[in-house]
């Protein structure tokens, strides 16, 4: 199961990726990089965004993994996107949380430890769709895990995994909720 944060260390881990961004950002002014400055600026700017629409979700608890999911030691960097507009899935929070939990705690078994690994989760809400796309770039040592776990998960309650391509330095995967 996952670190249950307390508020004291929600914030602190809060103010360190603020820190970050500050330092980042006077040291880029220090050197006279207006146009890196922007950049950053604008990456925050998504950032924040992104936040903002997955919290609008509602789904307190897979809004929390894929938010707090950096702040421990891991050798997977995830980042997430919310493409259209913010509807409500609490009903489906336990679910996500628990199939996202899985799959990222199999990524990292399966993951070379010696390289950078990525995982990018984009949930993409149509108006009569939700769809999760997995995209992993990186160096998966256990292929065959693997593809084991992806078969013994094609279906898993109201989740179905389709369009899987599954390589030794990619991974990519269509998850549909069926039951919206």
């Amino acid at each position: 199961m996952e670190k249950r944060w307390t508020i004291v260390e929600a914030l602190r881990h809060s103010r360190h990726d603020w820190l970050n961004k500050i330092q980042l950002i006077k040291g880029n002014l220090s050197l006279h990089r207006i146009d890196r400055v922007n950049e950053i600026i604008q990456q925050i700017i998504i950032e924040a965004e992104n936040e903002a629409k997955l919290t609008n979700l509602q789904t307190e608890q897979f809004a929390e993994l894929l938010m707090t999911y950096h702040w421990q030691a891991r050798h997977i960097q995830l980042e997430y996107d919310v493409l259209g507009e913010p509807r409500s899935l609490h009903a489906y929070d336990h679910m996500l949380v628990t199939w996202c939990q899985t799959f990222l705690h199999m990524l990292e078994e399966c993951s070379s430890p010696h390289v950078e690994n990525y995982v990018t989760i984009t949930i993409d809400l149509t108006e009569k769709n939700v769809r999760l796309f997995v995209d992993y770039r990186g160096m998966l040592q256990k292929l065959e895990t693997v593809k084991t776990w992806i078969q013994d998960h094609k279906q898993d309650d109201a989740l179905t995994l389709c369009d899987c391509v599954i390589q030794q330095h990619e991974l990519t995967i269509c998850v549909t909720i069926s039951s919206f």
